[in-house]
């Protein structure tokens, strides 16, 4: 089986429960829309959209958005509104014409690309001259060793996505070679609040990682063989019955934000 029917049969079976963990959270929303920076009415294309959660969401902001998902699942179950519309797609060969699009968001999905820089540049092909490209994505090789309990407990889940989850700085150097334009680097600390429950959002409430709706909802864990997720389920909620991740790691409960590796890259195609 090749990745990209690997990434398909996934996202088919996570897009059953999709949408009970995973919301658009605001702050996100918000930061998408002013990196695009375009006028109402405009056509955003969202690559790799899930079940739509940020798409409704620029589209309740006036956009005309176009929703590129390839998991039927996903597509079956997305939001509906007047100005979304559903195509089905890969980031690698977009369903749009040359020069058709005024903005592409992509937010948690380019780990899923089967060739990245095919996927750029067929983002680039359909983007406007001076239209903006703005990914949010994750690295977590930036999330401090020292700090960072999730480290601690799943490291071997996170080794693993490794491969998926290039660094921020190559993925940057090809945008900047493909856009021939500088890209802008946004970090993104995590609120311990999160609506969007993506893998790091749970940071300061390591009970949720026992929850099989919150795992279900997260493709490194729902992905994850039994074998070797169960014991470090076993140790965080030993760890946690017993006091010791609060004696490690009790303070980050009164934290605000946290450093789990999620930037926003911007570029403009020139």
């Amino acid at each position: 089986m090749s990745r990209e029917e690997q990434n398909l049969a996934t996202y088919d079976e996570i897009g059953k429960s999709y949408n009970v963990t995973r919301r658009a959270d605001p702050r996100i929303t918000e930061l998408i829309i002013n990196s695009l920076d375009a006028p109402s009415a405009s056509v955003i294309l969202d690559v790799g959209a899930g079940t739509g959660n940020y798409s409704i969401e620029l589209a309740k902001h006036g956009f005309e958005v176009i929703a590129v998902e390839p998991s039927k699942i996903m597509r079956e179950t997305g939001k509906k509104h007047p100005g979304l519309k559903w195509m089905e797609g890969v980031a690698e060969q977009l369903p749009a014409g040359d020069h058709s699009v005024d903005g592409i968001v992509s937010t948690l999905a380019i780990h899923h690309f089967s060739d990245l820089e095919k996927a750029i540049q067929e983002m680039v092909r359909v983007l406007k001259p001076n239209g903006k490209l703005v990914l949010f994505l994750a690295d977590p090789r930036l999330c401090p060793d020292d700090r960072c309990w999730l480290k601690d407990y799943f490291m071997p889940i996170i080794l693993q996505s490794y491969q998926a989850y290039k660094p921020i700085e190559t993925i940057a150097n090809l945008l900047n070679s493909v856009t021939n334009n500088n890209v802008q680097i946004v970090e993104f600390p995590v609120p311990y609040d999160m609506e969007d429950c993506f893998f790091v959002s749970g940071w300061r409430k390591p009970e949720l990682y026992l929850q099989n709706a919150f795992r279900a909802g997260v493709s490194p864990l729902a992905n994850c063989p039994i074998d070797i997720l169960q014991p470090i389920l076993e140790r965080l909620e030993r760890d946690l019955l017993s006091g010791e991740w609060d004696n490690k790691y009790g303070h980050l409960r009164s934290s605000d934000t946290y450093e789990g590796g999620y930037r926003f890259l911007i570029a403009q195609k020139a």
